[in-house]
């Protein structure tokens, strides 16, 4: 665990970093051996709503993503996904911009320089105080999701937030599971296609 002025340090760097990136950030390797056992993380998961401004370092965000969407294999994700789709990606707003994670290169791709914290946050603004909100959004164009598979991606989301969740309370952040969003600027700051919708989102951080 990092003293807490280790972790000031790798706040400001981190912040520094992403301030100052280009299109592409590449991520540290995530960090694969932190934590607590996943009984001890089911014993500890719970939702909270208020957060403290430190920024995560870049070693956490990485393996946060790595827990929520990244490749555990070759070609196999951490989380599970309806007929193997895979359709889930997701999406990293800080007050430095928005990002879209790249899990095989494990690299945040940038969207655009706006804080959507606020967008995320909505009607809801404790959301906002969050260093990190994470969009778990899905690519639905494919036609086995209509009809009677209309729902699957939504159980997929489902499932990366369990995945979030557990990091979380295994490794001290802070973090909910949310629907509410602002949809409607959220697709037009994300230039996201049609086929793409906006299923859950999580601010993550310290506990305040």
């Amino acid at each position: 665990m990092k003293t807490p002025l280790i972790a000031s340090f790798a706040a400001i760097f981190a912040a520094v970093a992403f301030a100052d990136c280009c299109d592409t950030v590449k991520l540290p390797t995530p960090t694969l051996d932190s934590g607590m056992s996943v009984t001890e993380a089911l014993k500890a998961r719970k939702s909270i709503r208020a957060f403290a401004p430190d920024a995560l370092s870049c070693e956490e965000l990485s393996t946060l993503l790595w827990a929520a969407n990244g490749f555990n294999r070759p070609d196999k994700r951490t989380n599970a996904t309806g007929m193997n789709k895979q359709t889930i990606i997701i999406y990293v707003c800080m007050e430095s911009g928005a990002y879209r994670y790249d899990a095989k290169e494990n690299a945040l791709v940038k969207i655009c320089g706006k804080d959507l914290r606020p967008a995320v946050a909505a009607s809801q603004e404790f959301a906002a105080t969050a260093p990190v909100s994470l969009i778990i959004a899905a690519d639905v164009s494919d036609p086995v999701y209509n009809g009677q598979w209309s729902a699957l991606s939504c159980y997929d989301a489902g499932i990366v937030s369990g995945n979030i969740y557990l990091f979380c309370a295994a490794n001290g952040l802070a973090t909910v599971c949310r629907g509410t969003m602002d949809r409607d600027t959220l697709k037009k700051e994300l230039a996201l296609p049609d086929g793409v919708t906006l299923h859950l989102n999580h601010p993550v951080g310290r506990p305040l």
